[in-house]
């Protein structure tokens, strides 16, 4: 339920939701490339056209728009400007999550739904202007990620998350990895905490969803590429013509996603750059180790029954669904930011939710930041300087500090 506000916070509200557009546009001007690379222009030209193909649902849109629109838009200023559109539709539902979250949360933590709605904002608003990032399927992930937390959130057609689901795969089947916990967790939180008929609508919405997903997923990994051979040359053809240079297509997403050939030795030199890029990373984000620590052993100790138990364990594990991307692929800067935003993202639904244990242990964290620390807010601000991720390689801060160490050793540099 949607708290009431007063005339003061009502002012406060509107203008930290102005600040919040402000903050997004200056990531725009400060981040954005005004460019897109293959890899993201090759996933366009990879439709259901070819059969039931993974990746294959956001050029079947594509290419149905192409037919019904007075225009050619099997093009690469098509499809730059569409990405364009489809990023600002990004970052104004980012401020709609914001928002939402700050008017449901009681009134006793919205000084710190502000705060956690801050942290959320620094790692969202840079994350696609980048040239790596920028057209990126993850995008439309979340994009229909915030649709199903909006449903949720609401408790109005919370059905919707299993075609949303569905649709997410066939867009990215490594949604399952990425994004299926900021869905799953609230769901497992529900049936922890509701009883009766709504626990059994709970128990029905996550096996749906799971069930779907992970059949998806098996599909689209497994079975889906029978007929690559005979479309490839058709589809390398069709994803250069949608190249800036009319030339260029990315290798590595048709081998894997047309052909089905398992692409790890072929990116061995990511691999090179993502161990030794890792522990730079570790390093910059060490100082957050012991807040992290001190929240989840204070809230571990606030559970006072086996269910909240429960429901606590799966807010902690729910990240541990990223750890075979991190294992098995390399584009580490996004997970990353999967990591970091799942956490963020979490802690204010379960706020929203009205778990007690996380809101206070939250207040009783922060408490200890501002007793510890001589400038708190360096915690909340510090990661803007880390920001943005991007692909393979993480941060330009975390880049610089393993090409330094790496100077000194007199180690030579992979790639």
């Amino acid at each position: 339920m949607t708290e009431q506000f007063d005339k003061v916070e009502k002012k406060r509200y509107r203008q930290f939701i102005g600040a919040m557009l402000a903050f997004a546009v200056f990531y725009y001007l400060r981040y954005f490339k005004h460019t897109m690379t293959e890899y993201n222009t090759t996933l366009f030209a990879m439709s259901y056209k070819y059969g039931f193909i993974s990746r294959g649902m956001l050029g079947t849109i594509w290419a149905g728009l192409d037919k019904i629109l007075p225009l050619d838009l099997m093009t690469y200023e098509a499809v730059y400007w569409f990405n364009w559109g489809i990023t600002w539709l990004f970052s104004l539902l980012v401020i709609v999550f914001l928002g939402k979250c700050i008017r449901k949360v009681k009134a006793e933590h919205r000084h710190n739904m502000y705060y956690m709605a801050i942290a959320c904002a620094i790692y969202f608003f840079p994350m696609f202007w980048s040239e790596e990032m920028f057209g990126r399927l993850d995008v439309y992930l979340y994009i229909l990620t915030f649709i199903c937390l909006f449903a949720l959130l609401d408790e109005k057609a919370e059905w919707i998350i299993i075609p949303i689901g569905i649709l997410c795969m066939c867009i990215h089947q490594g949604f399952v990895f990425t994004n299926a916990n900021l869905i799953l967790v609230p769901l497992f939180y529900k049936i922890m905490t509701e009883e009766g008929k709504r626990r059994k609508k709970y128990i029905l919405l996550f096996a749906g969803f799971f069930l779907t997903i992970s059949a998806l997923f098996l599909y689209f990994e497994f079975f889906s590429h029978g007929n690559g051979a005979s479309i490839y040359k058709e589809v390398v053809a069709a994803a250069k013509a949608l190249s800036e240079n009319g030339k260029g297509y990315n290798k590595s997403v048709i081998q894997h996603e047309i052909l089905g050939k398992d692409v790890y030795d072929s990116e061995a030199r990511y691999h090179a750059l993502n161990r030794t890029e890792f522990p730079a990373f570790l390093v910059l984000y060490a100082p957050y180790l012991p807040i992290v620590i001190h929240f989840f052993k204070g809230l571990f100790g606030r559970s006072k029954d086996a269910r909240s138990k429960w429901a606590h364990a799966a807010f902690l594990l729910g990240a541990c669904t990223i750890l075979p991307q991190y294992l098995l692929k390399v584009d580490f800067g996004r997970y990353a930011f999967t990591t970091f935003t799942y956490y963020i993202v979490m802690a204010m639904i379960l706020m929203v939710m009205q778990d007690k244990a996380v809101a206070d242990q939250l207040e009783t964290t922060k408490e200890k930041i501002k007793a510890t620390i001589p400038v708190p807010w360096i915690v909340l601000l510090y990661p803007m300087f880390l920001m943005p991720f991007y692909d393979v390689i993480i941060s330009g801060a975390t880049s610089k500090l393993r090409t330094l160490v790496m100077e000194v050793l007199g180690m030579q540099l992979p790639g």
